[in-house]
């Protein structure tokens, strides 16, 4: 069932793909552009720039652009964008942003479709940041009478973006470019400013040059220039001084050729053109002007081209110079043929044809493109493209391209289409052998041009009609068509020869193949088969079933074949050839039969035809003429009926309309009959003869000539001067008729010439003629002709009228008169009469004559117009102005500007200026307050110092011959004040002086150094250097800073390492504190002041040296040997020398055992002096480990110490053991035990026990017995009784025996006593372990075990076990389990006791830390050590973090009981805390120490001091702002105006003002009342204050009262923040309870002065188990928070008021009166409190002596007092301030606050050790 959808699908795409395949490409067309982008484009950064490019074809053209390598052009963010509609836009960029590869590249449009694509030009763009620039104005002066030039001088960086678009005659008199001029003035289109007839008066005119950029459309104007007349005397010959060598021009647009040549007369100009065989005088005519020096042509077409000359002549000779003019013509580049279709295989050649206003182009560089991409050069002949072999590859779009030298491109299109080709079989089937019933499919696949269409066939007869056959057709995207034949469930009698056949216009092709169904013998139904005859016939037999043995074919009863052109083909069909009608129809039979003798058989009948046959017609082609009578006959020769006779023309039958009529003579002839000859009737005549067997087609060509006759008749026409008009000229006829225009040379019945093309004459191809730009040459009698031959031809005269508009020769022109004549100003109009004139004034208000009584108008006619004048009598400066000459008619207006200039006496400059100003110069320039009032004939510059203490005497220069409007004002002094004033003098005298113009000279470098120069150390690595300004006469300028130059005076280099400082602007003192330098080096400083300028001199060296400091590096190479057992020797070399830091006074040694004792009795730390570089220590232990460090001194103290090294001494001899113990165990025995030697002095390798056998006196026997090292015991046996033995015992190591034990004696007996064998002493065990306490004993007695004389009974202790074997085991040892143990032994006999002292190791108790001094940046703090848990103090570990920061840790080592934290932050609280270590683990943390460095949030200054207001600016003192021990960080200052109201807004100055010494705010208004705001910032807080000032009056004196009033009114002191009122509560509350605690303290420590000691000594008495107690009693006591104290190691706890500073801050418990318990809050544990100490000491017994204190130095910050040139009378009048503040210490005022609240239930106790 799919099967069956499936094909049923396929049959619907075969139907409706067969329906739309045969228009496939018929509509399809090639791309083509119809807005190409131009070749270049030009945009400034700040406009941004686009590409348009747009296509048509079918299907629409998509539209891409590639850069120049063909890579696509993508969209980037901000910076190009590709639209939808093609644009390419390239969006406006920042300087900074500039891209090369975007901004400066080359871009092509493609447009592309299915068809093929083409690609535009090359688009070169560029983008132009936008660059401020300015234009000079460069002179060339000429003689009086001649011609002066004026050049805009543009920069060349924007030279070619820049064109002139004006000059400006001042005052306000404006010339534009023109070709002409106004007689006077003339701007050349290229810029140059001509000025004819030069007069004195010309020389006090000024000129300005306008431009303006291209992109940015910016207007510069330069400024003002005069002109300058040269004085010749005598006769001078010419001299070319200006001339155009070359002019390169578009067509159709003006050239300007200029040719200035100076002489005295001045001299007459001629022109030649040299385009000829001679040189040829050029003369005026309507686009050719000669104006002196200047030829003009408008509308330059390329017959222009060529060289000229000009020639200057006058009667002391002549000059001439060559010029060349070469004009750009546009080409046009066409594809012959646009549009070419070949068949496949065939040849393609393509022409490309470059014109140039319609004539060809000689040779060009010319590029053939395929589809975008650029073909090889081996397919160019010349201008040609020819592509043989086409195949489907080659079709698509090709596109000619021709590059002129210029860099130009231009681009034509053509398309290559596809031919028809026959179709080609691309896949075929196959044969196929099967079983009846499964599915088969058939597929043929073909292409073609056009796409073919295939059918399909089975034994040459059409498929069956059964809905078990399906087809199916589709056309792929590449115009292949694929077909199936799908049977669903195959039969017997499907079998056959199945073929498909592919057919298109273009030819046919087959192909076929059996398939096979296994069955018995079938044969289909034969249809009715017609034959045509004369041709071949196959009649294939349908047979199916499989295997088919033979197949034969009968006739009539006989079997075929029985004639010669009868044949039966191997596969069983039939063919004859030729067919005969009367011998091959008839009824044939074929049959077939199987192997197993089956056979089927079927009948049909086969009917012959013979085609028609035409007779010829005489001849291929008819012509005859018009009107005449045309008959054609159409013969059938041969051909069966019915036959069907039809006439056509031009492919389509015959019209009834068309005045033609056809004659059927009989069944074979028929006549086509035209009676009247038309023109309609041309065309190709077909005779076409059809029968059932075939069609066939007889052609004739029928040609009617037809004399010319109009389409479009000339007619008379009118045209406005320089417009276009199109003369239409359209005539038909067979052949086609030629169009010819012709103009009379004369009157309308003279001669006439043909009228050719050329520039702005065009000739079109439909005969139209085309004039551009008429003048009034172009009017007159034109004459139209058409003729092809036939007949006359036909021709028509028309009359052409040019209607001129009026014109002025020149747009412009200037009179000038003395004040009180009579002014004639006159204008000359051309153009069409009548022409009225109308005078204007300022192009408003006409002037009529009866109502001004000083004017007259005169007008006249002329042959080409009209001409005017106007008088003005009695002129006078009112008059002078801009006049218009307006002149109107029927056909437009035109006017032409008068300017008008009366001269009289000179008016005081007018905007004065400084164009230029230097350290001792100055150049000033002015403008003349009104132009062409007079001539001036000189100016007086007037200058002095602006010193308003000293007024100093005008100084005068004079400014003449000629007269300029700038003046240098030299020798004067650098960074001064200077008033400059200028005066015009002409004839009529002096002018008032200017507007004084006050500037102050540049700064130059400071020409003085520095003066006092001194350095002095202040540390190691600080120098503290001062100096004294420059001179003020050398400073030249405002000393800005200060540069200071070091270097070290050993180093041999000559390059100091500078730093800068700023400097205060007045010349102050300065000093600079170097820091971060080499120790104990010598450095050589020089300072140098600067200015705005740059640096002065150096001043003269000084020399000084750093102070001594400790070595920074230990001694290196430090060695140790050993020596002897209590010797070892130390070596070392002195550290580096830069590093020694001073005169080494010597070095130190530093050694310790390494021992692990439970307690320490002593320091085992010893050091020991020396200057020498080896040392041999002595009196060592023996065999011991040691720590060994090297220092260096100075006299500064002690250096680094070098890293621990290790040494052993070496081995002895060892001590004697301990103990001995000899006891009884038997009759016969004894048991020996001893201990090992307490200084063992090396590895024990073995004991020696000695025994003695003693009788009485007498020595019986002596025995020694050597036993292993780890055997402590012996039991001697086998004894004699009641003898008298003695032992004694002995060790040794590798070096030798050592000395022996004591001897002990015992005597056997046959009662053996209690005894106990084991040693007692004290164990050490670290907590948490296990520990066995011996007890051995002989005598089999009962044991007890006792702790401290408390019998311990089995199971009595928790962690305790008693052995069978007399062992007592303690487990999970604690401090408690610490203590004495006895056992005791009992057996009747004998008695003996045993103590064990337990030692238990715990974790060391927490140290007791307190403070001892704080400065901005460290804090130096002690501590005392609790209890050491049994164990050696192995190091400290000190925590502190700031408050809401991170906790920091740093080791400490064991020996330390002091330590100072450097480099904290200034005005800070820090949360400290130490905890010790010992083997067994480490201590909690101490209490924690809330400490805060010195320092505070900015003060506030007085408002005097900070402020100093002037006129409008104020300058502010940053520098007299206190910082209160913290540096301060920035500023945040604003101001505004006090006015009625509040809201005012604020100015802000800065939000981040660096630390400087003075900062000005200006643009202040004068007496005007301002607030100000600032705030100061450091790391401790912030500091506002509000300020308020009057600024002074204009002329810088004291404002008005009332002012300053009401200043005092708004000044209202406001704390804004709430910060500031809290802690200044809580501090007085503080202050007053704080003074009853310390008198209720002093009164009770008087009263308890005695129990106190009493309770001391009671302390020292205490076991091991109460100091523990003690110690962390201790650890909960507060101690205060002392600054300025400074203790050594060695020192103590303060403990007297006269070792606490005054600012001391202690830390209360809240808690009531458990101060013995430990607790380690936090802050919520503590208060802060701040008081007063009073110097009296505190009663005896509470404390001890003080400990020495060292003094720290603390240098403060330096302050200079206020300049006194800022210091102002009355200061305070003018400034008020409010302040407010912010010193972020919240902590601080809740412990205040909770204070206030709890102190009444506080019990507090204050504790000084």
């Amino acid at each position: 069932m799919w099967i069956s959808s499936r094909f049923f699908v396929i049959f619907l795409l075969l139907h409706l793909d067969t329906t739309c395949s045969e228009p496939f490409e018929a509509h399809l067309r090639g791309p083509g552009f119809v807005m190409e982008p131009p070749g270049r484009v030009e945009f400034s950064n700040s406009s941004g720039g686009w590409l348009d490019c747009s296509a048509s074809g079918s299907p629409q053209p998509t539209v891409d652009w590639v850069h120049a390598d063909g890579s696509a052009v993508t969209e980037i963010h901000g910076v190009r964008r590709v639209l939808r509609n093609g644009t390419l836009v390239l969006m406006p960029f920042a300087a900074a942003a500039y891209h090369q590869d975007v901004h400066n590249t080359i871009y092509r449009c493609i447009a592309s479709n299915s068809v093929g694509r083409i690609v535009s030009r090359d688009v070169q763009v560029r983008a132009v940041v936008a660059q401020a620039y300015k234009v000079d104005v460069e002179v060339l002066s000429a003689s009086r009478g001649c011609t002066a030039i004026l050049r805009c001088v543009v920069p060349t960086f924007v030279k070619e973006l820049v064109r002139v678009v004006s000059w400006v005659h001042e005052p306000a008199i404006y010339i534009y470019p023109s070709l002409q001029g106004d007689g006077k003035f003339h701007l050349l289109p290229t810029g140059e400013l001509l000025i004819h007839n030069l007069q004195e008066s010309d020389e006090s005119q000024s000129f300005r040059c306008r431009s303006m950029h291209r992109l940015t459309r910016q207007v510069v104007v330069s400024s003002p220039t005069r002109l300058r007349i040269n004085s010749h005397r005598g006769i001078i010959s010419p001299s070319v001084v200006e001339h155009t060598a070359h002019v390169q021009v578009s067509q159709d647009e003006g050239a300007v050729l200029l040719c200035v040549a100076q002489g005295c007369p001045s001299p007459e100009y001629s022109w030649y053109t040299h385009n000829g065989a001679g040189p040829l005088p050029v003369l005026s005519g309507p686009r050719v002007r000669l104006l002196g020096p200047i030829l003009a042509i408008e509308a330059v077409t390329g017959e222009d081209s060529g060289v000229y000359k000009c020639t200057a002549g006058n009667v002391g000779g002549e000059a001439s110079a060559e010029l060349r003019l070469t004009v750009a013509t546009p080409i046009q580049v066409e594809i012959s043929p646009n549009v070419l279709s070949v068949h496949m295989g065939g040849t393609a050649e393509f022409r490309c044809l470059v014109t140039s206003n319609g004539s060809p182009v000689g040779m060009q560089n010319i590029l053939w493109y395929k589809d975008g991409r650029q073909l090889p050069s081996s397919g160019r002949v010349e201008d040609t493209l020819v592509v043989p072999r086409v195949s489907r590859e080659n079709r698509g779009m090709y596109q000619c391209v021709v590059r002129r030298p210029e860099g130009d491109t231009f681009q034509a299109t053509a398309e290559l289409q596809l031919g028809d080709a026959p179709p080609v079989l691309l896949y075929s089937f196959i044969e196929q052998t099967l079983q009846p019933g499964p599915a088969v499919s058939l597929k043929c696949s073909a292409a073609g041009n056009p796409t073919p269409q295939i059918s399909w066939t089975l034994d040459g007869f059409p498929l069956p009609s059964n809905g078990r056959f399906m087809i199916g057709q589709y056309i792929t995207v590449h115009g292949d068509v694929i077909s199936h034949v799908n049977i669903s469930h195959v039969m017997v009698e499907d079998g056959g020869e199945y073929a498909c056949n592919a057919e298109n216009r273009a030819g046919r092709v087959q192909h076929a193949a059996r398939l096979n169904i296994y069955g018995l013998p079938y044969i289909r139904l034969i249809p009715k088969v017609t034959a045509v005859s004369g041709e071949t016939l196959n009649l294939k037999c349908p047979v199916a079933g499989y295997p088919i043995e033979e197949i034969h074919w009968e006739r009539g009863g006989r079997e075929l074949p029985d004639d010669i052109r009868q044949r039966v083909q191997p596969d069983g069909s039939l063919t004859i050839s030729p067919v005969q009608k009367n011998s091959d129809s008839g009824v044939y039979t074929c049959w077939a039969r199987n192997k197993q003798g089956h056979s089927a058989r079927r009948s049909g009948e086969v009917t012959v035809i013979v085609p028609p046959k035409l007779s010829p017609f005489q001849t291929n082609i008819l012509q005859l003429n018009m009107g005449d009578r045309a008959s054609l006959t159409c013969s059938v020769v041969k051909g069966d009926l019915p036959l069907t006779i039809n006439w056509r023309k031009d492919g389509r039958p015959i019209d009834p309309t068309q005045h033609m009529s056809v004659k059927q003579v009989d069944q074979y002839n028929s006549i086509l009959v035209i009676e009247n000859l038309g023109s309609d009737h041309t065309g190709n005549y077909s005779c076409v003869v059809r029968n059932s067997a075939a069609e066939v087609e007889n052609s004739q060509a029928l040609l009617v000539n037809v004399p010319p006759r109009w389409i479009v008749e000339p007619v008379d026409a009118n045209v406005e001067r320089n417009r276009h008009i199109m003369l239409h000229c359209q005539a038909q006829g067979v052949p086609t008729p030629s169009i010819v225009w012709k103009k009379a040379t004369g009157s309308k019945s003279g001669e006439y010439e043909e009228v050719r093309e050329r520039p702005f004459t065009k000739l079109l191809g439909n005969g139209s003629l085309l004039l551009q730009h008429v003048k009034e040459d172009r009017e007159g009698f034109y004459l139209c002709q058409a003729n092809n031959g036939i007949g006359t031809g036909i021709g028509k005269v028309i009359q052409l009228k040019v209607n001129s508009s009026p014109y002025f020769s020149s747009t412009s022109r200037s009179v000038m008169v003395k004040k009180g004549d009579t002014a004639l100003l006159q204008c000359a109009v051309s153009g069409d009469k009548p022409i009225n004139i109308v005078w204007m004034r300022s192009g408003k208000n006409t002037l009529n004559p009866s109502t001004n009584y000083k004017i007259s108008v005169k007008q006249e006619a002329t042959p080409d117009g009209v001409s005017a004048e106007l008088q003005i009598r009695t002129v006078d400066a009112t008059d002078s102005g801009p006049y218009f000459c307006r002149a109107s008619n029927l056909y437009g207006n035109d006017q032409q500007l008068v300017q008008l200039q009366v001269q009289e006496p000179p008016l005081p400059p007018s905007v004065l200026e400084a164009a230029m100003i230097s350290s001792r110069s100055v150049n000033l320039k002015w403008q003349p307050k009104s132009l062409g009032t007079g001539d001036v004939t000189k100016y007086l510059v007037e200058f002095r110092e602006a010193d308003p203490l000293f007024v100093e005497q005008w100084q005068q220069i004079e400014v003449k011959d000629p007269p300029h409007f700038n003046a240098l004002i030299e020798n004067l002094k650098p960074a001064t004040r200077y008033a400059f004033r200028v005066i015009a003098e002409g004839s009529a005298g002096r002018s008032a002086p200017s507007q004084e113009l006050i500037v102050r000279t540049e700064p130059q470098r400071p020409a003085g150094p520095p003066l006092s120069l001194s350095a002095r150390p202040l540390s190691s690595t600080e120098l503290l250097i001062s100096w004294v300004a420059p001179l003020p006469e050398l400073r030249h300028g405002d000393i800005q800073g200060y540069n200071v130059g070091y270097k070290l005076s050993s180093s041999g280099n000559t390059v100091y390492n500078f730093t800068s400082i700023s400097g205060d602007g007045d010349g102050g003192n300065g000093e600079l504190l170097l820091s971060g330098l080499a120790k104990f080096a010598r450095y050589t400083v020089v300072v140098q002041a600067f200015n705005q300028v740059g640096p002065g001199p150096l001043s003269e060296p000084t020399a000084a040296q750093t102070m001594e400091d400790v070595p920074s590096r230990p001694p290196e190479d430090v060695r140790c040997a050993a020596l002897s057992s209590q010797s070892l020797q130390v070596s070392w070399q002195p550290p580096p020398i830069y590093h020694t830091n001073g005169l080494l006074q010597g070095y130190k040694l530093i050694f310790e055992p390494i021992i692990d004792d439970i307690q320490p009795s002593k320091d085992e730390v010893e050091s020991r002096k020396t200057t020498a570089l080896t040392m041999v220590l002595t009196g060592l232990r023996k065999y011991t480990n040691y720590s060994i460090q090297v220092l260096a001194h100075t006299r500064m103290g002690d250096g680094a110490v070098s890293k621990p090294l290790f040494c052993h001494s070496e081995e002895d001899v060892p001590e004697a053991p301990a103990d001995i113990k000899v006891v009884s165990s038997s009759s016969q025995s004894l048991y020996i035990s001893w201990l090992a030697p307490t200084e063992p002095n090396g590895v024990i390798t073995k004991y020696s026990l000695y025994t003695r056998v003693v009788n009485g006196r007498e020595e019986l026997n002596n025995e020694k017995r050597s036993l292993p090292s780890q055997q402590a015991y012996y039991e001697a046996k086998g004894l004699h009784p009641h003898m008298e033995y003695q032992f004694w015992v002995t060790a040794s190591t590798r070096v030798g025996e050592g000395k022996s034990s004591r001897v002990s004696s015992q005597i056997t007996t046959n009662r053996v006593p209690a005894r106990i064998i084991s040693f007692g002493g004290p164990v050490v065990r670290p907590w948490r372990s296990t520990v066995t306490l011996p007890c051995t004993a002989v005598g089999k007695p009962k044991r007890e075990w006792f702790k401290s004389d408390v019998a311990l009974r089995q199971g009595g202790m928790h962690n305790s076990q008693m052995l069978d074997s007399g062992d007592l085991i303690i487990s999970s040892l604690q401090l408690a389990d610490g203590g004495n143990y006895s056992c005791q032994v009992d057996n009747g006999i004998g008695t003996d006791r045993l103590t064990h002292t337990l030692l238990v190791q715990v974790p060391p108790t927490s140290p007791t830390l307190y403070v001892t001094s704080a400065t901005s940046s460290s804090i130096l703090m002690h501590w005392k050590c609790g209890f050491t848990g049994n164990a050696p103090i192995t190091g400290y570990t000190l925590f502190y973090r700031r408050a809401n920061g991170n906790t920091d840790e740093m080791q400490l080592s064991r020996h330390a009981s002091s330590h100072e934290l450097k480099g904290l932050v200034c005005g800070s609280t820090y949360q400290i805390n130490l905890s010790a270590q010992n083997k067994v683990g480490t201590s909690p943390p101490s209490t924690m120490l809330h400490v805060r460095t010195q320092g505070q949030s900015p003060g506030h200054p007085a408002s005097t001091a900070l402020l100093a207001p002037n006129s409008t600016s104020l300058l502010v003192r940053l520098h007299s702002w206190p910082d209160n021990g913290c540096p301060l960080l920035y500023f945040v200052l604003q101001y505004r105006a006090v006015t009625e109201e509040p809201d005012a807004e604020w100015v802000l100055v800065s939000n981040a003002l660096k630390p400087q010494r003075r900062v000005v705010v200006n643009n202040l208004r004068p007496s005007t009342l301002y607030q100000l705001r600032m705030e100061a910032h450091n790391v401790a807080g912030i500091s506002q204050a509000d300020f308020s000032f009057v600024t002074l009056t204009k002329d810088g004196d004291p404002p008005p009262p009332g002012i300053m009033h009401r200043g005092h009114r708004h000044t209202t002191v406001v704390l804004g923040n709430i910060n500031l009122l809290i802690p200044t509560i809580a501090s007085v509350l503080g202050l007053i309870c704080t003074i009853i605690m310390v008198i209720v303290c002093y009164r009770h420590m008087l009263k308890n002065a005695q129990p106190l000691a009493e309770q001391s000594n009671h302390i020292q008495k205490e076991s091991l188990e109460n100091r523990a107690n003690s110690e962390a009693a201790q650890r909960e006591r507060y101690y205060a928070t002392i600054h300025k104290v400074s203790m050594q190691n060695n020192d103590k706890i303060p403990e007297t008021s006269e070792d606490i500073s005054p600012y001391a801050t202690f830390q209360l418990s809240e808690a009531g009166g458990n101060m013995s318990q430990p607790h380690h809050g936090g802050p919520a544990n503590t208060l802060l409190h701040s008081f007063m100490y009073h110097e009296r000491a505190l009663a005896e017994g509470c404390s001890s002596p003080p400990p020495a204190a060292s003094k720290n130095r603390r240098r403060h910050s330096r302050k200079t007092e206020p300049e006194s040139e800022e210091s102002e009378s009355d200061q305070d009048q003018l400034t008020s301030s409010r302040t407010e503040s912010s010193n972020q210490h919240e902590g601080k005022i809740k412990h205040n606050s909770r204070l206030i609240q709890h102190f009444p239930n506080h019990n507090i106790s204050i504790t000084y050790l």
